[in-house]
């Protein structure tokens, strides 16, 4: 992957976020509800970066400012990364 330029990278790694969602939803409508299967592919861990629940705010007068962004990773984004990781080293 060295030859690679960077915008592939990160549109390989958007596709994987992609692919990722969709195995997920699709693992969520398959699976029946409170199995510990389900449980395992679809429980997210967040990361939170920035001002999410309004706390620090930059208040401008005119116009008020919020930054932030949440991460959610479960196995099945995981997944989906590992398979983006695939299709960016094999095929060219």
């Amino acid at each position: 992957m060295k030859n690679r330029s960077i915008k592939l990278i990160i549109f390989g790694l958007c596709a994987g976020a992609l692919i990722g969602t969709l195995v997920g939803n699709v693992l969520s409508f398959l699976l029946p509800d409170g199995s510990a299967v389900k449980q395992f592919f679809l429980i997210s861990y967040d990361f939170t970066f920035g001002s999410i629940n309004s706390d620090n705010l930059i208040d401008l007068g005119i116009v008020v400012v919020d930054f932030g962004f949440i991460l959610k990773f479960n196995v099945c984004s995981i997944i989906g990364f590992g398979i983006a990781y695939y299709l960016l080293k094999y095929f060219r």
